[in-house]
């Protein structure tokens, strides 16, 4: 039996016509791209590979593009189109696709301007993916730059440092937000999958100074900071360094940028030099043992070492360990033990009276 007119008038408002393409929802667009994104991290990390994120960007299929293209162009009436730009924009920092970004965030600013301060402003560079929110502004993230890509510089002129993630090729994501007062001190956040982010407020989205008048040691900890980015000591249930580690690298990092960047207009900015030296820790920490029982004995270790080997040989021995593979992971974080360390800076040091001084220096400690 037929069915009514009536009745197939209706059923053709719901039902595609045959041949036709049943147009995607906002946040089907969205979820389709930020899948691709995650899926090139998830391989990524899983052979450890070294390729970095600009090429990593390149793997993005033809498909997630056109899901962003299409999202890009739905009328901005369409239910959760603001929704899925805000999952996109995060999305696209994820694999730090800058220019996504930017499209993004312009389009979202035609629907819903809140909304689009709110997910802040970014850039990147070679090493890192600068976050700004709460109002700061990419001017803001330039003069930011300039001040920790100095901090970069200086772990690889004194340490010999060059990776910065926990996932090998994966830029360091630096947030920065903007806060009436600082409550939280800045910090490693190591919870995130593929890549390694420090969490650090300011209170001045005009310019970059340290100390603030309530006695803020900000450039210092953007120095200590990637300290514990770089290493972390123990595990879960042991802070075999009882933090000192991140303390001894900022002081000498500190030192290091004030004396060889002490030409540059934008240091005279940063005033953490004088409370934060080689030459105060060394006072602090005079007449202590090197020892794992405090703090003040782990940064004794780390001077005496320092002296004996030399900050350049403590970098190749951290450096070696990770070539070995014999590190702790947790969550792709790097844990190293004063053990393996003890062993590796052994085999970097090649002065034989150097090596005794160290092989003295971790008995002492009773580290063996």
């Amino acid at each position: 039996m037929p069915l009514p007119l009536v009745i197939l008038s209706s059923l053709m408002l719901v039902l595609p016509i045959e041949g036709t393409a049943v147009a995607a929802k906002p946040l089907e667009l969205a979820g389709r791209y930020v899948r691709a994104i995650t899926q090139i991290n998830e391989q990524h990390a899983r052979k450890s590979g070294s390729r970095s994120e600009a090429n990593l960007a390149r793997n993005l299929p033809k498909s997630a593009r056109k899901a962003l293209t299409d999202l890009l162009k739905m009328k901005p009436d369409v239910a959760q189109l603001a929704d899925a730009l805000v999952q996109a924009a995060q999305g696209s920092l994820e694999l730090a696709l800058i220019d996504d970004f930017q499209r993004i965030r312009q389009r979202l600013r035609t629907i819903d301007n809140d909304r689009a301060l709110a997910i802040g402003v970014a850039r990147a560079s070679e090493r890192v993916l600068y976050l700004g929110e709460n109002g700061l502004d990419e001017a803001y993230l330039v003069e930011f730059a300039r001040v920790f890509e100095a901090v970069l510089d200086g772990y690889r002129e004194v340490f010999g440092f060059r990776e910065w993630s926990k996932v090998p090729g994966k830029k360091l994501r630096l947030r920065i937000h903007l806060e009436g007062a600082i409550t939280r001190a800045p910090h490693f956040a190591p919870q995130f999958p593929y890549h390694s982010e420090i969490d650090f407020p300011v209170i001045d989205g005009e310019s970059f100074t340290s100390p603030t008048a309530r006695g803020h040691f900000l450039f210092y900890g953007l120095c200590h900071e990637l300290g514990h980015v770089i290493a972390m000591w123990g595990d879960r249930n042991l802070e075999q360094d009882r933090h000192a580690w991140a303390h001894y690298t900022g002081v000498v990092i500190v030192d290091h940028i004030a004396s060889t960047r002490s030409g540059e207009k934008w240091i005279g900015q940063l005033r953490d030099q004088r409370w934060r030296s080689l030459e105060r820790l060394r006072a602090e920490v005079a007449g202590k043992t090197p020892s794992l029982a405090d703090r003040d004995g782990v940064l004794a270790l780390f001077l005496t070492l320092h002296d004996a080997a030399g900050p350049q040989a403590i970098g190749a021995a951290i450096n070696a360990i990770d070539r070995s593979g014999k590190t702790t992971r947790i969550n792709r974080v790097r844990y190293y033990r004063m053990e393996a360390f003890r062993l590796a800076l052994l085999s970097v040091v090649r002065d034989r009276s150097k090596q005794r001084t160290v092989a003295e220096t971790f008995a002492r400690a009773g580290i063996r």
